[in-house]
């Protein structure tokens, strides 16, 4: 509501009250427009005082400007000089205050003006730092994008190439176990054919006591020959599981399971030269329980013969793996 009727406040309206105002003797403000009209913003009061002042001064200067009427009693006369006086006093004291005020508020607001251009000044150099800490920013940003682009093509590069090895280890992973499980069937028939070898000829010890005396010499012989092929044998069994552990060696827990095949096969071998020993203490008792049996003895070499024939087989046997 203020506001509509902030709206009919005309420039006369204040002009008026102004004079009121300075013929009461106050000095006219924009609060005491406002309660002497009893509306008024002072948005729409401001520029009209501020006109009223700036004419002021003209009627200043013209003194018929505040003159009575030709013809009014002396009294009224020496009232209107008399207002005259004061109101060119409350004028200028006005005036003065007024200059004064806007003056200061003039100096205020160019100080705040002047305060508001350094924060500005400052801020702008704020921003200029963050815009060039930004800029910088984004620059490390791009190149440590750029290099973590490379690091993934080299990761990418280096994953193919492990993937390659891996599948490369596992291939001769596989064909290590493939040696080992072909190695290990062979010992086992090898100990089989052995076991039995060795059964028949304890067997024919006990029937044939009297012609183990002759073949004693020949046995000795068989033994050489087969503790020869023996050790032949089992150097190349040790050389070819070497290889194949040194091959797997890039296996890690592989290696571990060669290492313990070849402790398998060499306390298998130790056991074989133990069971030679053992069938040279039977061959040797045999011989001293029938040292008078020459000539069927000679008739039954066959079997030391047999034993050796079947010594050199296993060799060739193992060679061709």
């Amino acid at each position: 509501m203020e506001t509509l009727r902030s709206r009919g406040i005309t420039r006369d309206d204040v002009w008026q009250a102004a004079a009121s105002l300075l013929k009461a003797g106050q000095r006219p403000t924009i609060e005491r427009i406002r309660l002497h009209l009893g509306r008024g913003s002072p948005n729409t009061v401001s520029p009209h005082l501020d006109a009223w002042f700036a004419a002021l001064g003209g009627r200043i200067q013209d003194p018929q400007g505040f003159a009575p009427a030709p013809g009014c009693p002396e009294p009224v006369t020496e009232a209107a000089r008399y207002l005259w006086e004061a109101a060119m006093q409350v004028a200028k004291a006005s005036a003065e205050a007024a200059l004064t005020q806007r003056e200061a508020a003039l100096a205020e607001a160019r100080a705040a003006l002047e305060q508001e251009r350094e924060v500005l000044a400052q801020e702008r150099q704020v921003m200029q730092a963050r815009l060039e800490g930004a800029e910088a920013a984004m620059a490390e940003l791009a190149r440590a994008r750029d290099d973590a682009t490379a690091r993934a093509a080299r990761a990418e590069t280096a994953g193919a190439a492990l993937q390659q090895q891996a599948e490369t280890l596992r291939a001769e992973m596989a064909a290590a176990r493939q040696a080992y499980t072909a190695m290990q069937q062979d010992f086992t028939a090898q100990r089989a054919a052995w076991d039995q070898e060795r059964e028949t000829v304890t067997q024919r010890a006990a029937a044939n006591e009297r012609r183990m005396a002759l073949e004693l010499d020949a046995a000795r012989v068989a033994a050489k020959e087969v503790q020869k092929l023996l050790e032949a044998e089992r150097k190349a069994a040790v050389e070819r599981l070497t290889r194949a552990a040194e091959a797997a060696s890039r296996q890690g827990s592989e290696m571990t399971r060669l290492g313990q095949a070849i402790a398998v096969l060499e306390e298998r071998v130790r056991q074989r030269e133990n069971l030679l020993a053992e069938y040279r203490d039977q061959a040797g008792a045999a011989a001293t329980a029938t040292a008078g049996a020459a000539n069927p003895a000679i008739r039954r070499a066959p079997p030391a013969r047999a034993a050796l024939a079947a010594g050199k087989s296993s060799r060739r046997r193992m060679r061709g793996m």
